[in-house]
């Protein structure tokens, strides 16, 4: 069983560093939502225990979720509400997204890679071509890198490999690291994330996180033999009654 104070700690940088374009707070439950880009922006962080009978908040949040054309989702972490999984299933709720949780130290990283503190036309363009992203609007995942607030750093080679991070306190967080179909195996991965690490150290902090698919064997493995190790996990349940 992880630490809770250090599942808070890991959540709110998490929450500060990818910030949603709208975020309304109902009996202690999170509603956030961020133009449909990523579950993290766009789903109920149950933040506190209810007060209120569940039935009648997910009425709200379904309300809520529908004024914006989009399904009802719910995260969930070892911190939040004990029971709320078991109601959410029994509810017709599907269970999607299963994410683990990675912490590492930020001591002997040799960076490579300049890290830049906004992100240049060939980062926005190799990140965008490499995720399949759209740039063409102001919203999604444009929106999402303006938003942030917190010191941050953007490291790219040019069309073969991208991420940034973003420094909240103590912790740095990697997000979005990628690197090219044909230009695997090369190193760059390595070069993109101890940059970043070796930034974020630079900067002040002190401990890293990153967020990787549970089922993505080969990243799990690659972020491992950069000393980070399974803290703990999240998942999400989406409402399929809408």
């Amino acid at each position: 069983m992880p630490s809770l104070d250090l599942v808070g700690d890991i959540e709110d940088a998490l929450y500060r560093s990818w910030r949603a374009r709208e975020c309304v707070t109902y009996d202690g439950w999170q509603l956030r939502y961020a133009d449909g880009f990523s579950r993290r922006a766009n789903s109920v962080y149950p933040a506190e225990p209810s007060r209120l009978s569940h039935t009648e908040k997910l009425d709200y949040c379904r309300r809520w979720y529908r004024e914006r054309a989009h399904d009802l989702l719910v995260r969930q972490t070892p911190a939040t509400e004990s029971g709320l999984d078991v109601v959410l299933a029994k509810d017709g709720f599907s269970l999607e997204g299963a994410t683990e949780v990675m912490v590492g130290k930020l001591g002997g990283r040799s960076g490579e890679i300049s890290v830049e503190a906004t992100p240049s036309s060939e980062w926005w363009n190799t990140t965008a071509d490499l995720w399949g992203f759209d740039l063409s609007t102001p919203t999604g995942w444009s929106g999402m890198i303006n938003r942030i607030d917190q010191p941050a750093g953007f490291a790219c080679v040019n069309g073969q490999a991208a991420g940034f991070a973003v420094v909240v306190g103590a912790w740095v967080g990697l997000f979005e690291i990628v690197v090219a179909a044909n230009r695997r195996g090369r190193g760059l991965g390595r070069a993109v994330t101890d940059s970043l690490l070796q930034w974020g150290s630079k900067v002040g902090a002190q401990r890293a996180y990153l967020q990787v698919l549970a089922d993505n064997k080969n990243a799990i493995r690659f972020y491992r033999s950069r000393g980070f190790e399974r803290e703990y996990g999240y998942w999400y349940r989406r409402d399929r009654g809408n």
